[in-house]
C-alpha cells in the first residue's frame, strides 16, 4: 500500500467518523411528545375538573415510570399543586391526596401549599419542596418546608420546616432542589423574589439542609452570584417577557455533579452560571462564614430555568429564550472550567416554548414546556396560538442518566451511533498499525538489501 492510498483510505474513514459523530449527537430528530394539554385536568373522585390557572412546572419520574408534576399556586383555584400523571386518561391525580393538596383552604399549613421544585432519588424517596405561599400572600408559619415520602409504599417519612431565618415568609421563593444521597444533604435554590417586587427587598440564596440532623444553613445570601441581573430584560422568541418591566428572578436552576463535589447554579434573570465546591460549603458552615465561599463563574448563551447534571459528567440546561436545551460535555474534564462556546444543542420551536424543569429516565431527557412567558393572560385554552397545544411533556434520547445514579463515565445504554463510532475508531487504529508495520518491514528490506550489496550508511 503506497502513501497515497493509505492517506485516501484514512481520510475516508475519518470523514465517515465525523459524519457519524454529528449524526449520533443530533437530538432534533428524536424529540418525542409524551403528553400534550390545552388545559390541565384533574381527576377528583369520580369526575374531572379543568384548571385554567394550573401550569405544569416541575417534572420527575419514579423508578416504575410514573410521571409526577408540580403546579405552583401562583394564582387562585389551583386544584392541586402536586400530582401524578395518568397517561391512559391524559389527566392528573392529586398526590398523595386531594385533601393534602387543599388543606390550605382550612388555614392548615401542614398540607402541600405550593410546589415548584421536587426530586425523586434512586430509592424512590420523594422530596417535595413547599414554597408555602399562596399567590402573593405571605407564607404562614410552618408552611415553608420540605416533605419526604416513600413511593414504594406511598408512606410519609419526614417533615423539615424552615424558620424565618432560613426562608423569609415575605421574600423567599423556594425554587429547586438536588440531593446528595451519600452525605444526606439537600441543596435548595431560593430565588428570593420579594412579595412587593421591590428589588431592594430581594433575598436570594442557597439553603443547605442536613437530612439527618434537620439543621439548615443559608449560604451566599444576597450575593452577586445568586442575584438577578437588573440590566437583563428577558426575551422569548424576540418578544419581551412582561412588557411593562423586566422579570427579575434570582438563583433558579441548581445541579449537583455525579460525584457530589460541585454544585452548579444560575439566576433565571441573566446569562451567567456559577459553581462552588461542596467541600467549601462544608468549611463555610463549620467556620460560620456562610457567605465566604469561592464562586467560579461562567457565561452561557441563553437564560436558563432548569439545570441537571448527569452520571456521565454532563451538564444539561434549558435555553428559555429560544426554547432549546444545551448539553455541555466539557465539565467532565474540569468541573471548574467554564467554556460553553461548544455546547451541543437541541434546537426547539413553538412546541418547546419555555422549557422548564429537567428529568432523566432510561436514557431519556424529559422536560416540561409551559409557556410561562405567556401564562396565563396570553394563553388561549380553546385555540392555542403557539403550537398545537398550550403545555407539553417532551423527551429525547441522550443515552445518559441522572446524577443520582453516581458517576458512570460510560453510557449504560449504547445507541447504534455510539457503537458504529467505536467500530470506526477500531478500524482506523488497525489501519494505522498496519501502515506502521508495513513501513517497518520495508525498512528492514532496505537494510537487508544494503547489507547484501555491501553498502554502508554514513
Amino acid at each position: 500500500m503506497n502513501k497515497f492510498n493509505f492517506t485516501f483510505i484514512f481520510s475516508i474513514f475519518l470523514f465517515s467518523l465525523l459524519i457519524l459523530k454529528v449524526e449520533s449527537n443530533s437530538y432534533s430528530d428524536s424529540l418525542e411528545i409524551v403528553a400534550q394539554f390545552n388545559i390541565i385536568k384533574f381527576k377528583i373522585n369520580s369526575t374531572t375538573e379543568d384548571c385554567k390557572n394550573c401550569m405544569p412546572a416541575g417534572i420527575k419520574i419514579s423508578s416504575d415510570g410514573t410521571i409526577f408534576c408540580s403546579f405552583p399556586r401562583w394564582y387562585d383555584d389551583v386544584t392541586a399543586t402536586f400530582a401524578k400523571y395518568n397517561k391512559e386518561m391524559n389527566y392528573f391525580e392529586p398526590w398523595p391526596s386531594i385533601e393534602m393538596n387543599q388543606r390550605y383552604k382550612k388555614s392548615d399549613p401542614s398540607g402541600i401549599n405550593s410546589v415548584l421544585g421536587f426530586e425523586i432519588d434512586i430509592n424512590d424517596t420523594l422530596y417535595i419542596l413547599d414554597q408555602g405561599k399562596i399567590r402573593d400572600n405571605a407564607a404562614s408559619e410552618g408552611s415553608i418546608k420540605l416533605l419526604t415520602y416513600s413511593l414504594k409504599n406511598n408512606s410519609f417519612l419526614k417533615e423539615y420546616v424552615f424558620n424565618s431565618s432560613i426562608a423569609d415568609p415575605d421574600n423567599s421563593f423556594l425554587n429547586d432542589i438536588v440531593i446528595d444521597q451519600k452525605k444526606k444533604i439537600a441543596y435548595i435554590s431560593d430565588s428570593g423574589i420579594a412579595r412587593d417586587k421591590n428589588i431592594s427587598h430581594y433575598d436570594p440564596g442557597i439553603i443547605v439542609l442536613d437530612l439527618n440532623t434537620s439543621i439548615a444553613h443559608r449560604i451566599l445570601s444576597k450575593q452577586p452570584s445568586v442575584f438577578p441581573d437588573e440590566s437583563f430584560w428577558l426575551h422569548v422568541e424576540d418578544n419581551p417577557v412582561k412588557e411593562d418591566n423586566p422579570m427579575l428572578a434570582g438563583v433558579d436552576g441548581i445541579a449537583l455533579s455525579c460525584n457530589g463535589d460541585t454544585l452548579f447554579f444560575c439566576p433565571l434573570t441573566g446569562r451567567m452560571i456559577y459553581s462552588i465546591l461542596t467541600l467549601d460549603i462544608e468549611k463555610a458552615i463549620k467556620e460560620n462564614k456562610l457567605n465566604d465561599i469561592t464562586v467560579y463563574e461562567g457565561f452561557k448563551k441563553e437564560a436558563s430555568d432548569g439545570l441537571l447534571a448527569s452520571s456521565k459528567g454532563n451538564l444539561y440546561m434549558t435555553g428559555i429564550e429560544t426554547g432549546s436545551i444545551y448539553i455541555s460535555k466539557e465539565i467532565e474534564q474540569d468541573l471548574l472550567r467554564f467554556d460553553y462556546k461548544n455546547f451541543e444543542i437541541f434546537k426547539g420551536n413553538t412546541t418547546t416554548m419555555w422549557p422548564d424543569t429537567l428529568a432523566m429516565k432510561d436514557g431519556y431527557l424529559y422536560f416540561v414546556s409551559n409557556q410561562l412567558n405567556n401564562f396565563p393572560d396570553k394563553i388561549d385554552y380553546l385555540n392555542p396560538q403557539n403550537g398545537k397545544y398550550n403545555f407539553a411533556i417532551l423527551r429525547f434520547k441522550v443515552d445518559d442518566e441522572s446524577y443520582l445514579k453516581g458517576c458512570s463515565g460510560v453510557s449504560s445504554e449504547w445507541g447504534p451511533g455510539s457503537i458504529i463510532i467505536w467500530i470506526c475508531f477500531a478500524v482506523i487504529i488497525l489501519i494505522v498499525l498496519s501502515f506502521v508495520l508495513m513501513g517497518s518491514n520495508n525498512q528492514e528490506e532496505v537494510i537487508d538489501k544494503h547489507m547484501n550489496l555491501g553498502i554502508k550508511d554514513d
